[in-house]
């Protein structure tokens, strides 16, 4: 059986719901309390997020506010990740209108 490979400190939890893509970042220090953000399931997401990891790997603290371990406000405020979420909100919109047009067409069929 091989061994197991330890987990590193600085590692998170990432998964998918929709089209989002979660990063859960553990909890630092004695109280322990991590958090997460939220990213598109995207490349430019994913890229986002490989940089994340990057940086929790040099990282001279992994507490909150670090490169590292980035708030939901910092991922907003900066310039490249909000064009991200921009173009997350128009496509939502698209895919609503879209939605409604295929309905009323269905609704107009008697389906």
């Amino acid at each position: 059986m091989p061994e197991a490979y330890p987990t590193p400190s600085y590692a998170v939890n990432l998964w998918v719901t929709g089209d989002d893509l979660w990063i859960a970042f553990p909890g630092q220090g004695p109280q322990e309390r991590g958090h997460s953000v939220r990213l598109p399931a995207s490349v430019a997401g994913l890229q986002t997020a490989i940089n994340i990891l990057k940086e929790r790997a040099v990282a001279p603290s992994l507490k909150l506010g670090y490169r590292g371990t980035p708030t939901q406000y910092e991922l907003e405020q900066d310039k490249k990740y909000g064009a991200i979420l921009a173009a997350m909100k128009e496509d939502a919109e698209a895919k609503r209108l879209n939605k409604t047009l295929a309905e009323m067409e269905l609704a107009e069929l008697g389906l």
